[in-house]
């Protein structure tokens, strides 16, 4: 007549979103690396490095000290580390960087701060002739 909807449950494996992204929610602090085969959205303390094949989300609560490398990032929180984006950078008016950014692409909207040097790609030449001049290339 009643059924154990309870053995049943533990008996059959359960499907979730593999597609969801990871979240360090606010009040939480999270310390060491973090490793994510998708995106992630830190809106609580990251001590440690993240490395992410998909989007790094650092929320305007957000607060990450250490080392950030992914696929593409919006900051709009404080980032205290060194960031690598293999596509888009975008810094919101609320986001604070304080270190170095290799990047492919940036975009930044008035009103965010970034204390540290910014690198997309682009080799110095020198060309030793008559006249001394250094080239910025772009290269691909």
């Amino acid at each position: 007549m009643f059924k154990n909807s309870k053995s049943e449950e533990m008996s059959s494996p359960q499907s979730f979103d593999t597609n969801a992204i990871d979240r360090i929610a606010e009040g939480t602090t999270l310390e060491g690396s973090v490793n994510s085969a998708k995106s992630i959205r830190v809106d609580g303390k990251v001590k440690g490095s993240i490395v992410c094949a998909g989007r790094v989300v650092i929320g305007k609560t957000g607060v990450v000290e250490g080392e950030v490398d992914c696929d593409s990032a919006d900051v709009e929180g404080t980032l205290n580390a060194t960031i690598t984006v293999s596509g888009l950078l975008e810094l919101k008016a609320t986001a604070v960087i304080n270190g170095d950014s290799q990047v492919g692409k940036l975009k930044v909207d008035p009103g965010a701060e970034i204390n540290g040097k910014i690198d997309m790609g682009g080799t110095l030449k020198s060309i030793s002739n008559n006249k001394r001049e250094t080239i910025v290339e772009k290269t691909a």
